[in-house]
């Protein structure tokens, strides 16, 4: 008898994918690590308050499980983590939480069709004015949110005259919170490449389709056709021309076209460094991107500044400088450019310093509508054998284009929202058993419109982590968090923590 694996519309998509993909993935390598551990939290500030803090004793039970497979054709990073938390005094505030950072590649038919799927689910802000608890609070501000993406593509050559990929790509993102509508994404995308009869001229073709639909009934779509044409001057410097057609309903009732057009320059004067900057012209106006990375045997450099829009998945998936995983999973790319081994690399290495892979680096907040979005970032790293030092500054503002939407967001209090962070992690290794983590954050957030609503929130922690035996760790951690303005609160906490690796 054949047992099919019957798939939910979301909740299963990333169990259906790697269900079906079992069977060709038995000859490659796994690696499967179950865990469990528990942690008693001791806060002066339960519930964030100004008014009333009351202090409580809060007990976590957390088991989790790792599996990394590589080899065959199967490609696969999971990491999933339960939490239950436990109030002492409120146990109303009783609660169970979930988080997982989880991708995996599957080549179906050799060279020519692939499946990715993806699941995240993490806790955010809701409000960019609300503040937020990097640990056990019980915090209106903030909510679970999912993300889970199943895509189908196909890719090839034809005829050796150009290169084609055709891919789907069937999102759904959800939240606990009633102030953010869950939502189904329907996405395709098409592309050409090729080379002329000149060597150094190549041109491509894109199409792009992007389907979204809300739970509280408004549906947008955006249509994109894109050409471009490419010439490598030398073998550091490429010059790019874009041209094409777009069109959406995000600012009107019925969907409107428009041309667009643009330019743009890539330069890699050593292997180690990357230049890259473009211009141009869309429906909103001027879109622009400019980014340096550099790096040495210790250090990594990173700077970008855009003006683009922002849609789904973005905003459930990632906020202000995304989560110490996103961060360091780019910091990393210099030393493993493989995305499965280099997700196992990071993990390990938050695990050691018990950092917590989903926390946020420097806030932003949810909105699930369709955003203008002008950003600057900033990332300096020092990645030595004992001491790793990440300085992080960002800027950003933020214009909803979604006429019509309704949602119940921050948007529908202030018409832009301007946010500013910075942030400092220092993990110094003691010794080969214990190591330091200290980690200093702030975030200002303020919303134009009457009244002016503004927040600034800081974050200072402190945790000491060492190993007890082979498989088993214990922490202790400190961490101090205030905020003032349109929401105002502080909070003391100390954290024991013990884990262990079955």
């Amino acid at each position: 008898m054949v047992i099919r694996p019957r798939c939910a519309p979301w909740r299963q998509l990333l169990g259906c994918a790697l269900f079906v993909a079992a069977p060709s993935a038995m000859a490659a390598g796994w690696e499967i690590t179950p865990s469990l551990s528990t942690g008693l939290t001791a806060t002066d500030n339960v519930a964030l308050s100004n008014t009333n803090k009351q202090s409580d004793l809060v007990t976590e039970l957390s088991p989790g499980i790792r599996i990394t497979g590589t080899g065959g054709r199967l490609n696969l990073n999971l990491d999933y983590r339960l939490r239950e938390l436990i109030y002492s005094r409120n146990g109303k505030g009783n609660e169970t939480q979930n988080s997982l950072n989880a991708f995996g590649t599957l080549e179906a038919l050799e060279n020519w069709l692939y499946v990715d799927a993806t699941g995240v689910i993490t806790r955010q802000a809701i409000s960019a004015f609300g503040g937020t608890s990097p640990g056990t609070n019980v915090d209106a501000n903030a909510t679970e949110t999912s993300s889970f993406h199943l895509a189908p593509y196909i890719r090839g050559s034809l005829g050796g005259l150009a290169d084609y990929r055709l891919r789907y790509d069937y999102g759904t993102t959800r939240s606990k919170s009633d102030l953010v509508p869950d939502v189904t994404t329907n996405d395709w995308s098409g592309m050409l490449k090729g080379q002329t009869q000149l060597a150094n001229l190549g041109w491509g073709l894109d199409a792009t389709h992007h389907g979204t639909s809300y739970e509280s009934g408004r549906h947008s779509v955006a249509d994109r056709l894109r050409g471009n044409l490419g010439y490598q001057i030398t073998p550091q410097i490429k010059v790019s021309l874009y041209g094409g057609r777009e069109g959406n309903d995000y600012t009107t009732v019925n969907k409107q076209y428009w041309s667009t057009s643009g330019a743009g320059v890539d330069w890699s004067p050593d292997p180690r460094t990357q230049i890259s900057a473009s211009r141009e012209r869309r429906f909103f106006g001027d879109a622009n991107s400019v980014s340096f990375t550099h790096r040495t045997a210790l250090t990594s450099w990173k700077v970008s500044s855009s003006k683009d829009v922002s849609i789904l998945p973005n905003q459930l998936t990632k906020v202000g400088l995304g989560s110490y995983y996103d961060l360091y999973f780019n910091l990393y790319q210099s030393i493993e450019p493989d995305p499965i081994k280099r997700a196992a690399l990071v993990e390990n290495f938050l695990r050691l310093n018990n950092i917590p892979a989903n926390g946020t680096v420097v806030g932003g907040f949810l909105t699930s509508g369709v955003t203008l979005e002008q950003r600057h970032d900033a990332s300096f790293a020092i990645l030595g054998s004992r001491n790793t030092i990440v300085l992080t500054a960002t800027q950003s503002k933020q214009q909803s284009l979604l006429s019509g939407s309704g949602l119940p967001d921050d948007f529908n209090k202030s018409q832009n929202i301007r946010q500013r962070g910075y942030g400092f992690n220092w993990a110094y290794r003691l010794s080969p058993q214990s190591s330091l983590t200290g980690s200093l954050s702030r975030v200002s957030s303020k919303g134009t419109g009457e009244p002016v609503i503004e927040t600034t929130q800081d974050i200072a922690q402190l945790i000491f982590s060492t190993q007890l035996t082979p498989k088993t760790r214990a922490s202790v951690s400190a961490r101090h968090t205030s905020a003032d303005g349109s929401t105002a609160y502080s909070e003391n906490a100390v954290t024991g923590f013990l884990s262990h690796d079955f």
